[in-house]
């Protein structure tokens, strides 16, 4: 059986070569287990406030745990909020539970009852002032300290290409001058959505919204959102508002 070191340095030198998020993301879950890891978050995140719902770029296992999360509305208590602000990267809840034993508890209780021990935190500067943040959790608590260095580096490699394989994916060319995502958030601008409302819809942070409709609006040559709906509706690149 291939060593953790041998499976992460063949995830190193061949995940930049992957094309397709999905080949990456199986790729990234066999390393992932040899280190014990069964699942795993990677978010882009533009603030820790509550209404800043993190954009989902890849998930494996975290669904039940996240939905949790925010109906307990445990971002407002979540002590792993102060180090992830601080830009701390290569941490544990082992390490955050160590620092502050009473905050959270209950948290890290309904963490342990859905199968969530302990995990590894890592980020990396992401797109649009924005910070990429992966969680890999494991039910074990136990964490070999002598991997840290190994799960980062694989880790933040993983984080930085799925968010470049998931904007290229959102960026392919639609049927004329805009991508399909631009076009997308126009065709809710002209519906009178706020950048928020359409970042709930679409699954993004409402900063990513404004940047589609800001390079919308270069692309066709307007300085407002209503002038470029027009452009967009005359132009036949988005879909008439209906109702």
């Amino acid at each position: 059986m291939p060593s953790i070191e041998n499976l992460s340095w063949a995830f190193l030198s061949e995940a930049p070569a992957h094309r397709d998020l999905q080949v990456l993301e199986a790729h990234f879950r066999r390393t992932l287990e040899a280190f014990g890891f069964d699942r795993y978050c990677c978010t882009r995140l533009s603030g820790l406030r509550m209404a800043d719902i993190p954009t989902i770029v890849s998930r494996h296992g975290f669904i039940d745990w996240d939905q949790r999360y925010w109906r307990e509305r445990y971002i407002e208590q979540d002590p792993c909020s102060d180090w992830i602000a601080a830009n701390q990267t290569g941490f544990t809840w082992t390490d955050v539970r160590e620092a502050a034993p009473a905050a959270a508890a209950t948290m890290w209780k309904d963490a342990l009852s859905e199968g969530l021990a302990n995990a590894f935190v890592v980020q990396a500067p992401g797109p649009v002032g924005e910070k990429i943040v992966l969680r890999m959790a494991s039910p074990i608590s136990r964490f070999n300290p002598e991997h840290r260095p190994l799960l980062e580096s694989v880790g933040v490699v993983f984080a930085t290409l799925a968010v470049r394989l998931h904007e290229i994916a959102a960026d392919r060319p639609g049927p004329g001058l805009l991508t399909a995502r631009e076009a997308e958030c126009l065709e809710w601008v002209a519906l009178g959505k706020s950048d928020w409302e359409i970042g709930a819809i679409l699954d993004i942070s409402p900063k990513t919204v404004n940047h589609h409709v800001e390079r919308a609006k270069r692309k066709l040559d307007v300085s407002t959102r209503m002038q470029a709906v027009t452009a967009a509706l005359r132009q036949g690149l988005i879909r008439p508002v209906i109702g």
